[in-house]
């Protein structure tokens, strides 16, 4: 039986409603969709003339999209998706310390490393995300089927550790019709390994600059009816700069049981112990160029950083019945969070869960998946004054939130010869409550949203031509909701969603006769209702209002080729042209025709993979162009190149049952100075990050 989340609907103000579909914001470029079809026709008809009578081929295995919750195969797909995966030598050949280094091989991502453990990664999509001044927005992030994007739109990515990523998939357009809230990409990272590897054990060991110390142990069983994989890693390191040390112990488990023929049982788990991350914050332009490693006094003084456990655990049923495929995913996560900033110190203790349900149906050409879905999320937040040095005063803020967000679903898939028709519809209703007394704000905000999509898909041979027109919603978080000029519990009654449309048309595929692959988008966004942040002082809190339009073109790239059996090329390019249509300041200056600052105009990334026998050597750069980091458009971060280095030697003992790969990586070769992130909006000018000069890792893995 599926229990379904009940709650008792509460009357809602105009102003707490939504609108189901934003189709005044379908005022689609017709110029726009004409230009991508030529160029997309212009560059197939070479491609389709290539002789393919030629030894050296490239095969592209079909592939199931998980990022969709779709049976239909990655070469099908009428949406812009990339895909990475890693075996077990590229594993152990370095250290992966970041997200960065998987993101760098897909298109249209970008995570900023902001060498700062209490802050996380930066992570935008087509430039999604770019108003987060700590975390993810924006964006879905799923690891090992559990997703780390909550039922408010947060998303918790302390808990995945880069190095065990096996798998990453990436959809670049809008997906709420396969998410829900705050989809404005999808990123599923898998750390399931490949059982064939045949390796059970494997132990890695690393040390590096700034004092970087790691440990990594896996372990791999499998016999016909079970497979099991865990992982666990302890981090140390003093941190690049001043104040910025961090101690991390993470966990996980996944694993797969045969329970009869026609079903099987998944499950997964993963756990952070972070007791230590300090916070140096961010940094004036003259400070990021002069003192890079500087930390600003206040965030020393007021022992600002973050002291996070969480833990998370979910079960998957799959039955094969004679009507369809039946299946239900539950999981939950709780997590306990200490975040001690100069303005104040926020507690944080989060229990979050969900339960969906899928069925699919099968009738020739014609593939039906219906689905309900139930997320909750239940925070008991306090909030007091910073007296110095962590040290808590008068409680400003003590309130228990709860999010319940409800959906219901379809998908349905249909080929017709070389044609793939892909339309999904999802409804979702939201509702924030909290039990605190709430005289200048409201204690209840409830959010609907319908979110439709559809894509058409052609294949001619080895090439895959597309379009799609997708959507996504994105409803103020909790922080969010609850931070406002005058403070106090509730939430402010002003904030509502913010709307995207998404457009994209696209080609990808494969040259035999060259060994060459290539996926090249178009793509467009209608941004409305946009979520601005901004601050009032000095080490304040981050307010939010609705305020503005924005549109974001742009152009993807990516192309793979297989020079000789030992040497590969793949490089990627991202040109976003992201501005602001209808925006005004707090000051009411106008904002309209100004660059949305933390996105860059350009960006590229390229990597030389060199295996000479057991040798392993890669070379990779990387240019950012210069980008803005607030909202007038008067500070900009400067263009960056870097070069990053590593090499590998794996060498095999007593019949190839023990595998021993020492590693060295080189970050930033030529010890290029430039910001890695901005804080967008930042009060008083400190919005830049600095990144590190030259620095190495070395270590050596060994598994038997």
């Amino acid at each position: 039986m599926i229990k379904i989340f009940k709650f008792s609907p509460k009357s809602m103000s105009h102003q707490n409603q939504m609108p189901l579909f934003p189709f005044h914001l379908l005022n689609v470029s017709t110029r726009y969709l004409v230009s991508c079809i030529v160029l997309l026709t212009l560059f197939t008809i070479p491609i389709c003339a290539q002789d393919t009578n030629d030894s050296l081929t490239v095969e592209l295995e079909p592939i199931e999209v998980t990022a969709m919750h779709s049976v239909i195969s990655s070469s099908d797909a009428p949406v812009a998706l990339s895909t990475f995966s890693r075996d077990l030598i590229d594993i152990n050949s370095s250290a992966t310390l970041s997200l960065e280094d998987i993101s760098q091989q897909m298109p249209g991502i970008w995570v900023n490393d902001r060498q700062n453990y209490a802050l996380g990664e930066r992570l935008t999509i087509r430039g999604i995300g770019w108003r987060a001044a700590f975390g993810v927005r924006g964006v879905q992030v799923v690891l090992n089927d559990i997703p780390l994007t909550v039922a408010d739109g947060q998303t918790m990515l302390n808990i995945v550790d880069p190095a065990f990523i096996r798998r990453a998939e990436l959809l670049r357009g809008p997906a709420a019709a396969y998410w829900g809230n705050s989809s404005g990409g999808v990123l599923y990272l898998s750390t399931k390994p490949r059982y064939e590897e045949k390796r059970n054990f494997r132990l890695k060991t690393m040390a590096g600059s700034f004092g970087t110390r790691k440990v990594e142990g896996e372990f791999s069983f499998r016999n016909p009816n079970h497979q099991m994989t865990g992982y666990t890693s302890y981090l140390n390191t003093d941190g690049y700069r001043d104040y910025s040390a961090a101690k991390v112990l993470r966990s996980g488990i996944t694993g797969s049981v045969n329970l009869t023929s026609k079903s099987h049982l998944q499950y997964q788990g993963a756990a952070i112990y972070m007791p230590q991350a300090q916070h140096p914050s961010a940094l004036t332009a003259t400070d990021a160029q002069n003192d890079p490693t500087k930390a600003v006094p206040s965030f020393v003084n007021a022992e600002a950083g973050k002291q996070l456990t969480q833990g998370q655990a979910g079960l998957s049923y799959t039955l094969q019945t004679g009507a369809g495929l039946l299946n239900i995913t539950g999981y939950s996560i709780y997590r306990d969070l200490t975040n001690p900033l100069p303005f104040g110190i926020i507690t944080v203790d989060r229990l979050v869960g969900g339960l969906r349900a899928t069925f699919d149906k099968e009738w020739n050409s014609l593939n039906l998946k219906f689905g309900i879905e139930s997320k909750f999320q239940n925070d008991d937040r306090e909030e007091f004054e910073n007296v110095g040095d962590a040290t808590r005063g008068v409680t400003t803020v003590d309130q228990l939130e709860q999010v319940l967000n409800q959906a219901i679903f379809s998908t349905a898939t249909y080929s017709a010869g070389e044609f793939n028709i892909l339309g999904s519809l999802r409804y979702d209703r939201i509702n924030f409550s909290t039990d605190a007394d709430a005289t200048t704000q409201t204690g209840d905000r409830t959010f609907q949203s319908l979110s439709p999509s559809l894509g058409l898909n052609y294949r001619p041979g080895d090439q895959n031509i597309f379009a799609n027109i997708s959507t996504s919603f994105e409803a103020p978080t909790t922080t969010e909701l609850v931070n406002r000029p005058g403070g106090g519990n509730g939430f402010n009654p002003n904030l509502k969603p913010e709307q995207t449309v998404g457009l994209e048309t696209g080609i990808r595929g494969n040259i035999q006769s060259s060994a060459l692959t290539y996926d090249l988008t178009f793509y467009r966004l209608w941004i409305d209702d946009l979520l601005f942040p901004y601050q009032l002082e000095v080490n304040g809190p981050t307010f939010y209002r609705n305020q503005g339009e924005t549109r974001h073109t742009g152009v993807e790239a990516q192309l793979g080729w297989q020079i000789h059996q030992d040497v590969k090329i793949s490089a990627n390019t991202t040109l976003t042209q992201a501005e602001f249509k209808q925006a005004q300041t707090v000051d009411s200056l106008s904002l309209k025709g100004n660059e949305v600052p933390g996105i860059a105009p350009f960006r590229l990334n390229s990597k030389l993979k060199w295996t000479p026998g057991n040798f392993l050597f890669s070379l990779t750069y990387k240019y950012v162009s210069s980008y803005m980091a607030d909202n007038l458009n008067t500070a900009k971060n400067k263009a960056y190149n870097v070069f990053d280095a590593s090499l590998s030697f794996r060498k095999l003992y007593r019949s190839k049952d023990i595998g021993v790969q020492p590693f060295i990586d080189i970050n930033n070769l030529f010890n290029t100075r430039y910001n890695g992130s901005v804080t967008v909006n930042a009060f008083g000018g400190r919005y830049f990050e600095p990144a590190p000069g030259r620095s190495w890792q070395a270590g050596i893995s060994v598994d038997f």
